[in-house]
């Protein structure tokens, strides 16, 4: 899967992510030294576009977790 960033709209936030499946029939033309990646997406793939959340991770704050080695 390709993870690809759509430009932003004026007043918009959140940058919106699409997932690109890397096959043949959608990513054609690769070009490793010019960084570049040619896609021919069917219709509808780009408008299905999410906003990416952080996770964050608190450790710390429980106690450990009993290991039952029966």
């Amino acid at each position: 899967m390709l993870e690809l960033s759509l430009p932003r709209e004026s007043g918009q936030k959140e940058q919106e992510l699409v997932l690109i499946p890397f096959v043949p029939e959608i990513v054609y033309h690769v070009e490793l030294k010019q960084k570049r990646v040619y896609i021919d997406p069917p219709a509808g793939l780009l408008d299905l576009t999410f906003v990416k959340e952080e996770k964050v991770r608190i450790k710390g704050f429980l106690p450990p977790g009993k290991v039952n080695n029966s």
